[in-house]
């Protein structure tokens, strides 16, 4: 028996956290009407559109169905589906709490298995908000998540932000995830405690409050501020790329334009909206 808690540690592959455990939680503890209405927003100002009737949006690694549920509640057709059973469970939650609508499917399968991604339809709208880096195989989930977008679509992705720098930035932190999620459950718990001492530290730090912080932080997307927490520190397998990176694999490798970004310096997501051109001819992958 593990005895590792957040971890799905199958014989032949590498530890990786359990992220639908956390989403599980999340939904359970925090989620409410104010984080849905916060979570929607994030959605429109990434697609860029209040209405998506008549549109189809398929959600690559949906997690906790929070942003399928927003696309829903905007119109749209909705496919969403992940790798960890916990999370199609969350995600099956919500569908059931809006009525279980015929216009929005929820499926069991990786984006890293090329037969299951291609029994997929196509969609208007390709979403994977901080998904992708935590395949193992970052670019290869990319390009097989691109492939589903319509002529003419948008893939919008966030990924984690590549940063250098003599602290050991993200190489440092793909140290520290692999390694909480390799540990029993007793030291995962003192990492975690640790890891949020450090953070109210910080906050102090710099003047901010951390109640009031917490607080408010459902205007990130609808998260909060614990469990974000957790999926940081054990958000593993991790990868990061620079903003660089992902736009000449966007142009050269997708043969997409890139319609705009919102890019940070640190060790968070940056994001991106690529386009699909109309007329299919994207270049050679």
């Amino acid at each position: 028996m593990n005895d590792t808690v957040g971890v799905n540690d199958a014989p032949g592959r590498s530890p990786r956290f359990a992220f639908g455990r956390n989403w599980d939680a999340y939904l359970w503890s925090a989620f409410n009407p104010v984080r849905e209405a916060s979570a929607r927003e994030s959605v429109i100002r990434l697609v860029g559109a209040s209405n998506l009737q008549g549109r189809t949006f398929l959600d690559v690694g949906c997690g906790s169905g929070i942003f399928s549920l927003a696309a829903f509640r905007l119109g749209a057709t909705v496919l969403s589906f992940d790798v960890d059973p916990q999370s199609v469970a969350c995600c099956r939650q919500l569908r059931t709490s809006a009525g279980s609508p015929a216009s929005w499917t929820v499926l069991e399968g990786s984006v890293l298995d090329d037969e299951f991604v291609h029994t997929l339809p196509t969609a208007d709208i390709v979403y994977s908000w901080g998904v992708l880096h935590h395949t193992g195989d970052m670019w290869r989930a990319l390009r097989l998540a691109a492939s589903r977008v319509e002529p003419g679509g948008l893939l919008c992705v966030a990924l984690y932000n590549k940063v250098e720098s003599r602290a050991g930035g993200s190489r440092l932190w793909w140290a520290i995830k692999g390694f909480y999620v390799r540990q029993p459950r007793v030291i995962q718990i003192l990492m975690e405690w640790t890891h949020a001492a450090y953070r109210v530290a910080v906050m102090i730090g710099t003047l901010r409050n951390p109640v009031r912080v917490a607080r408010t932080y459902h205007q990130e997307r609808g998260m909060s501020l614990w469990h974000d927490w957790i999926d940081w520190l054990g958000g593993y397998p991790y990868e990061y790329a620079s903003a660089g990176e992902v736009f000449d694999f966007g142009r050269n490798t997708l043969g997409f334009q890139l319609l705009r970004m919102h890019t940070t310096s640190s060790l968070g997501c940056s994001e991106y909206v690529f386009q699909r051109p109309a007329d299919g001819a994207e270049r050679s992958r």
